[in-house]
């Protein structure tokens, strides 16, 4: 298997089909990925819309999960299951464009980790309060961190499969979207290969985000400064 996706859901039954039939059409010649929908146990029955859907796709694997929840341990629950020797996260409320997907798989080849990043020339959102409040805080974690990466808190990447066997998932994959500048940061310190590639983070296509984005920007902020002082679990 070339290429596993990833897409960590929760509620997103309005938004997921139509991603997945997004990704299946940009992917339709070709072969040799997988996709997979990892649920938290949606209440408003993602998985079984899912399920229903995609059932007879040899393409789509479907995973409910039903305890320890959460943004971070979903995606590390896709990405052990997943066969892929490169591995593309991203989001389901469709924020993510698919169209992107060509040129990660592109890429891998020459690099370890591919960053889609707002904040790379050309790169943006169309939500601009949070794109302006999230650029001032990428700013902060890049002092924190001494890093020079631009988006710190994307969330849409391709990782090599062999790079994520080297670094230390029971420090990176808890908690919910800071998880990804751990993994940025680990593998900074393994002096693994890091590109940033531009993109436009879309709005929200149909529901309602389920996290306190001025809250967590709070909370990651002591989160970043443990980090770097080695003061993680």
């Amino acid at each position: 298997m070339d290429l596993s996706i990833v897409l960590p859901a929760y509620n997103e039954k309005d938004n997921i089909i139509i991603l997945v039939k997004q990704i299946l059409e940009i992917l339709k010649n070709t072969e040799n990925i997988e996709i997979i929908v990892v649920d938290d146990n949606s209440p408003d029955e993602t998985y079984s819309v899912c399920k229903a859907e995609f059932e007879k796709n040899d393409r789509v694997k479907i995973l409910l999960r039903t305890s320890n929840k959460g943004l971070a341990n979903s995606i590390a629950e896709g990405i052990k299951i997943s066969k892929g020797k490169n591995i593309i996260v991203m989001d389901t409320d469709l924020t993510h464009d698919p169209k992107l997907i060509p040129k990660l798989i592109y890429l891998i080849k020459e690099y370890d980790i591919i960053s889609c990043s707002r904040y790379s020339a050309g790169g943006s959102m169309e939500n601009k309060i949070h794109y302006y409040f999230s650029f001032a805080f990428n700013l902060i974690l890049r002092i924190i961190l001494r890093t020079q990466i631009q988006d710190n808190l994307g969330g849409y990447y391709c990782i090599k499969k062999n790079v994520l066997d080297l670094l230390p998932p029971d420090k990176i994959f808890f908690g919910y979207g800071e998880y990804f500048f751990r993994l940025l940061y680990f593998a900074q310190e393994k002096k693994f290969t890091i590109i940033e590639i531009p993109a436009v983070y879309n709005l929200r296509h149909k529901g309602k985000s389920k996290s306190n984005f001025l809250l967590l920007l709070f909370k990651y902020f002591f989160i970043a400064t443990k980090l770097r002082f080695k003061l993680y679990k």
